[in-house]
């Protein structure tokens, strides 16, 4: 996939309201080479476009009272020194100005609402399905490794504007430093916390399939991750904060 195409795939209607494409999972086998480990995403906000935001606009008017934001480029930078830590509401992006934290995923919501309010159709919220390598699940004197997944599923969020994808957030809270994208779609700002919620279940489902992998063993293994990443911004995207611990895919 390149660089030009990753925002649309074949057969996506970019403006449509909400975009969605099967999940479709082509996971390695536990014998093959190691998965390869992508790296190409951006944090500044100065890749976003310098576009105006309307006074009058809903969001564009509550950051003009916060903060005297003016510009998409000066929303990414508030966004940028928000805290990381879940709102009231994680994934709820309307409370990030007055709460100055929020998830990632709420952070990227705000930005795409705020692009949206003013008609850039060039700047889609992402939400991707990807695998996060879990070399640390091995057991010494335990199962074998060659009887452990190598990845657990992940939700994660970004935006896609000219081909470039961006997280934007202080680089050591991103969560996108070692995936394996697997599927990405486009979705509203208003919709991100159900949709990903629902991909998330969805790709846990395959994922279990494709490597023959139980789900009680899913759930012992991600209820295990959930522990290691507590306060991290992986803990976000295992959806530590909107599905229980022992979360159990249905096949």
């Amino acid at each position: 996939m390149t660089e030009s195409t990753v925002c649309d795939p074949p057969g996506i209607d970019r403006d449509r309201d909400a975009i969605a494409i099967d999940v479709a999972v082509a996971v390695v086998p536990q014998d093959a080479a190691p998965l390869r480990i992508e790296r190409t995403f951006r944090h500044e906000g100065r890749l976003l476009p310098n576009a105006v935001l309307d006074p009058r606009g809903r969001y564009g008017a509550a950051c003009r009272a916060r903060f005297d934001g003016r510009s998409l480029r000066e929303a990414a930078e508030y966004v940028l020194e928000c805290d990381a830590d879940p709102g009231p509401t994680p994934d709820d992006f309307q409370g990030l100005l007055a709460n100055h934290t929020g998830t990632i995923g709420a952070k990227q919501a705000f930005l795409a609402a705020l692009a949206l309010e003013i008609g850039r159709k060039d700047i889609q919220l992402i939400v991707g399905c990807c695998e996060m390598p879990l070399p640390e699940m091995a057991q010494p004197g335990g199962i074998s490794m060659l009887r452990l997944p190598l990845t657990l599923p992940l939700a994660v969020c970004w935006l896609c504007y000219r081909g470039r994808r961006l997280q934007i957030v202080d680089p050591r809270q991103a969560s996108l430093q070692s995936v394996k994208r697997v599927t990405e779609v486009a979705v509203r700002p208003d919709r991100l916390a159900a949709e990903r919620v629902r991909l998330f279940q969805a790709f846990a489902a395959d994922w279990c399939r494709a490597l023959e992998v139980s789900p009680v063993e899913f759930s012992r293994l991600r209820a295990a991750q959930l522990r290691l990443s507590a306060h991290t911004s992986v803990f976000e995207d295992l959806l530590g904060h909107a599905l229980p611990s022992d979360y159990v895919p249905a096949l």
